[in-house]
């Protein structure tokens, strides 16, 4: 099959370019407000229940495999999913694998540096005192936040990506709070987004053979 006009590829060197500059930054803005300003530690909050390492990949990868399988399920079973992965793919054209691994990887780091490592810390240790009830201010409004950083073009259609973000931005951050450490959020966020991204990226390899 030809190609189709209405899903572009992007360009490789422009698209990933980008997503190493926007995330880079916002590492940036990450050591420059947590670190040299408020000497937080960005990648690890406490060792209260001493996690160990292999706890720490099991949680982030189970949360990312469990909710890259609900994405499957609800794409097979409710229109507003479907329309939701036509959007995306809309914006993000034909990705190839090398692609949805960077963005997965900027996003997923970058994101949870700064959301986790550096807002939620902050918010929970420094503007609401710590301890359970700073803790847990801490965590709704960082994951309200970041819920509401993802809006789509459109606003309708996009709603349940806002939604789906805000619910994932309280899983990541319980994750972060028990393991006391950025690892978990990570993973959980790479998984998501590589596995997801690689979906996109399918569908439209097995649309230009149809």
């Amino acid at each position: 099959m030809s190609e189709d006009p209405e899903y572009p590829p992007p360009t490789p060197a422009m698209s990933t370019g980008l997503a190493v500059l926007f995330y880079g930054g916002l590492l940036g803005l990450a050591w420059l407000l947590g670190v040299l300003w408020l000497d937080l530690d960005l990648l690890v909050w406490h060792d209260i229940w001493e996690t160990p390492t292999w706890l720490d990949v099991t949680l982030g990868l189970g949360l990312g495999l469990l909710t890259v399988g609900a994405s499957r399920v609800l794409e097979h079973t409710t229109d507003w999913a479907r329309v939701l992965g036509e959007e995306f793919r809309k914006i993000l054209g034909k990705l190839t694998p090398t692609q949805a691994l960077i963005f997965a990887v900027t996003s997923g780091v970058g994101e949870e540096v700064f959301f986790r490592g550096f807002l939620q810390q902050a918010l929970s240790e420094l503007a609401f005192g710590g301890g359970s009830t700073g803790w847990i201010l801490g965590l709704i409004v960082a994951s309200t936040i970041f819920g509401l950083i993802h809006i789509g073009p459109d606003r309708k259609k996009f709603l349940p990506w806002t939604i789906m973000a805000l619910v994932l931005g309280v899983l990541f951050g319980l994750l972060y709070l028990y393991t006391g450490n950025i690892l978990a959020p990570i993973i959980a966020h790479f998984t998501i987004n590589f596995f997801n991204l690689l979906h996109i990226a399918n569908l439209s390899v097995s649309d230009d053979r149809e």
